[in-house]
């Protein structure tokens, strides 16, 4: 089995699903400082083209404003950037 790298090289290697739960970690946890911040630019130069950072996270928002991603997002929002969203 020559074609094989060593144990060790093999356990390095990440797989394909460890990828996919990485990104979508890393999707979920980006969707609070970025909306934040998408919303803070807005309020601060009064241009409402910042609002479609809303598109990149609509399946988010789509999920409804009862669930703790909505809590997360909303921290970051008032609390951290201290400004509003949408509406």
């Amino acid at each position: 089995m020559p074609d094989q790298p060593p144990t060790s090289e093999r356990a390095k290697r990440v797989s394909w699903p460890q990828v996919i739960i990485i990104a979508v970690i890393g999707y979920l946890l980006s969707s609070g400082p970025v909306l934040a911040l998408g919303f803070w630019l807005r309020e601060a130069t009064g241009w409402d083209g910042f609002y479609a950072v809303m598109w990149l996270y609509a399946p988010v928002l789509l999920l409804g404003h009862n669930n703790p991603l909505m809590v997360y997002i909303e921290w970051w929002v008032v609390d951290v950037f201290g400004t509003v969203g949408p509406g």
